[in-house]
């Protein structure tokens, strides 16, 4: 019976480790001042935005105090699954890195700024329940 129940365990912990790699396959990362200048824009050479990636950029503005930023965390990890070839999401800390937050005028969270072309963003205030949220990717960046 021990040996029943220890292997019951073993099988429970391997099916939850599985299941927590494939929901969360292409990690967000949070970029600092820095990262964000080499993998997004750099505004010191750049005044006006000129986005460096290829593909189109969804910044989320957040702050680890704030409760409808971590409601939507799990909405924006299922939209890098699901659209990981065609748009890169970032994590951004309005309390670590307030200068890239003045630079898109984030006065509230969480803020979710869409970077579709080379050289234009929209942002919207807010969480957004999946299906709303799916719809707005879908129709900011034409998916």
């Amino acid at each position: 019976m021990k040996k029943t129940f220890q292997l019951l365990v073993i099988c429970l912990v391997v099916s939850a480790t599985a299941m927590a790699q494939q929901t969360s396959k292409f990690q967000i990362i949070e970029l600092t001042a820095k990262e964000f200048k080499q993998k997004v824009w750099n505004f010191e050479k750049d005044k006006s935005i000129n986005r460096l990636s290829k593909l189109p950029v969804i910044l989320d503005f957040h702050a680890t105090w704030c409760r409808p930023c971590k409601m939507l965390a799990p909405h924006l990890q299922a939209i890098q699954n699901k659209y990981n070839t065609k748009l890169i999401i970032y994590k951004i800390d309005v309390d670590k890195d307030p200068e890239i937050a003045r630079l898109f005028k984030v006065e509230a969270m969480p803020t979710i700024v869409f970077i579709g072309a080379k050289n234009k963003y929209t942002s919207e205030l807010g969480y957004r329940d999946y299906p709303e949220f799916e719809a707005l990717v879908k129709s900011k960046f034409g998916l």
